[in-house]
C-alpha cells in the first residue's frame, strides 16, 4: 500500500505543478498587449518523496518560475512626445514618492504622463506652473537634473536623482550679439553706396540693426570704403566705430583685404558698449547686379525666449525648446542595470524592485562606452509574449495534467480492487 500511496503523492503533485504552469501561461496570454510585459515561464524539477514505514522513495515534480526580463519585446511607434522605449538592456528609474523617499522601482514601460503642479517660484507675483512626469501607475520618473545652464552631472547614487520636473514659465535669457557672418556679393562696376542691414541683439536684449555700407572708390574699382550706423531703442543715432575702414577685392572678385575678412565694430548706446566682430570673408565682388545681393546673414545673439515645447532625444535627455529658437537640457534619464536582471522582483504596474539575487545596481547614461542601449522616442516596447508559443505550451500542459489525473484515477481503482479482495 505504501507504493500506491507514493503514486497518489506523485500524481497529485504532478497535477498541482501542471496547474501552476497553466496559471503562468494564462497570465502571459492575458498580458499579451501590456506594455513592456515580460513573459513568466515554468521549469520543472524532480523532488524526492519518502514514504514510511519502509522508507520507499518516489520521484515527484515541483515547479520553478522564471521571468524573461532581458528578452525584448517589439518596439512600436506611438508618436507621443513623452513615450520612450529602451532598445537594449536596462530600466527606467521611478520612485513612489516625489522626494525620492519612497520605494525605488525599475520599469521598461516608458509611457510618461505630465502632471500639473504649482511651483514655489512666481512670475509677476503669480505662482509658476510646472509639469511633473509620472508613469501610468502614478510613480515619479527620476533622473539627473540639469543646472541653470543645461549642464548635467551624472552619478551612480540613487539619492542624487530628482523627479523630472520643469517650469512651464521657464525663460531662456537673451544673449548680446558678439559675432555676425555675412555672405553677399557687392555689385562690381556700380558707383555710389551699396548697403545691407545686419540684425543684432544689444546688451539689453533688444533686436537692433547695424547698417553696413560699401562706398565705391572712383580711383580704384576694387576698393570700397565702409560706413556703419545704428539707431538705438530711443530712435536716436548711436556711435559706431570700426576697423579697418575699407575692403578690397582681387581681379577674380575674391576678398583680399582685410586678409582674414574680419571687421571689428564698437557700438555705443544706452545699454552699454558692445563689440561685434563682422566676418566678411564670404563677401565677393562680381558683376551682373545693380546693388549688393545677400545670400546669408548669421549672428550668435538671440532675444529672450519662453519655453514652448519639451521632448526626449535618443540619449534620454529631456530637452526644452524656446521661442527664440534655442534649446536647453532640462534632465536626463539614467539606465539602471543589475548583474542579473531576470532575478528582479516583479510588482503590479509593470515595475520591478531590486532583490538580493539580482545583484548590485549600476546607473549609466546612454552613450556609455561599455553599453549598447539607446532610447527610441515616440515609441513603446510591447510585450515579449509569443502567443503561438503560449498556445503550444497550453496544449502540452493540458495533456500532462490529464495524464497525471489518469495516474490518480488508476491508483484509486487499484486501491478499490485491493479493498474488494477482503470481501
Amino acid at each position: 500500500m505504501s507504493t500506491i500511496q507514493g503514486t497518489f503523492n506523485t500524481g497529485v503533485q504532478a497535477m498541482l505543478s501542471q496547474s501552476h504552469d497553466l496559471s503562468n501561461i494564462s497570465t502571459n496570454i492575458a498580458n499579451v498587449n501590456t506594455t513592456s510585459y515580460k513573459e513568466q515561464g515554468t521549469h520543472f524539477e524532480t523532488i524526492l518523496n519518502e514514504v514510511s514505514p519502509r522508507n520507499q522513495n518516489f520521484f515527484a515534480v515541483k515547479t520553478v518560475d522564471y521571468r524573461n526580463v532581458d528578452k525584448m519585446g517589439t518596439i512600436a511607434t506611438t508618436n507621443r512626445t513623452y513615450d520612450v522605449a529602451i532598445n537594449g538592456r536596462g530600466f527606467i528609474v521611478t520612485n513612489t514618492s516625489q522626494d525620492g523617499s519612497g520605494i525605488w522601482q525599475y520599469t521598461r514601460d516608458g509611457s510618461f504622463f505630465g502632471k500639473a503642479v504649482t511651483l514655489p517660484t512666481s512670475t509677476n507675483g503669480v505662482p509658476d506652473q510646472g509639469t511633473l512626469l509620472t508613469t501610468a501607475d502614478g510613480s515619479y520618473v527620476m533622473g539627473w537634473a540639469a543646472d541653470a545652464n543645461g549642464n548635467i552631472s551624472e552619478s551612480n547614487d540613487l539619492t542624487k536623482l530628482k523627479p523630472l520636473l520643469f517650469s512651464n514659465n521657464s525663460v531662456f535669457s537673451a544673449k548680446a550679439t558678439t559675432a555676425i557672418k555675412v555672405q553677399a556679393n557687392v555689385a562690381a562696376g556700380v558707383t555710389g553706396r551699396q548697403h545691407v542691414g545686419l540684425p543684432f541683439v544689444d546688451a539689453g536684449g533688444n533686436t537692433r540693426t547695424l547698417d553696413l555700407g560699401f562706398n565705391s572708390d572712383p580711383a580704384n574699382a576694387s576698393n570700397w570704403t565702409l560706413d556703419m550706423s545704428s539707431v538705438g531703442t530711443d530712435n536716436k543715432d548711436v556711435s559706431v566705430t570700426f576697423n579697418p575702414p575699407n575692403v578690397s577685392f582681387d581681379t577674380q572678385g575674391k576678398l583680399v583685404s582685410p586678409t582674414n575678412g574680419v571687421i571689428t565694430a564698437q557700438i555705443q548706446d544706452a545699454s552699454g558698449p558692445q563689440t561685434v566682430t563682422l566676418d566678411l570673408s564670404k563677401i565677393t565682388q562680381f558683376g551682373g547686379d545693380t546693388t549688393i545681393s545677400v545670400q546669408n546673414i548669421g549672428g550668435d545673439g538671440y532675444i529672450e525666449g519662453r519655453l514652448k515645447a519639451t521632448y526626449f532625444d535618443k540619449f534620454g535627455t529631456l530637452i526644452g525648446s524656446y521661442t527664440n529658437g534655442q534649446v536647453k537640457n532640462l534632465a536626463r534619464l539614467p539606465v539602471a542595470n543589475f548583474q542579473a536582471n531576470d532575478n528582479l522582483n516583479a510588482l503590479p504596474g509593470n515595475v520591478f524592485t531590486q532583490s538580493y539575487d539580482a545583484g548590485a545596481l549600476k546607473l549609466a547614461s546612454v552613450g556609455d562606452p561599455q553599453g549598447s542601449t539607446e532610447f527610441v522616442t515616440g515609441a513603446l516596447e510591447t510585450s515579449n509574449v509569443d502567443l503561438a508559443d503560449q498556445f503550444s505550451k497550453m496544449i502540452v500542459t493540458q495533456r500532462a495534467y490529464s495524464s497525471a489525473a489518469k495516474i490518480v484515477q488508476t491508483a484509486d481503482e487499484m486501491v478499490q480492487a485491493c479493498r474488494d479482495l477482503k470481501r
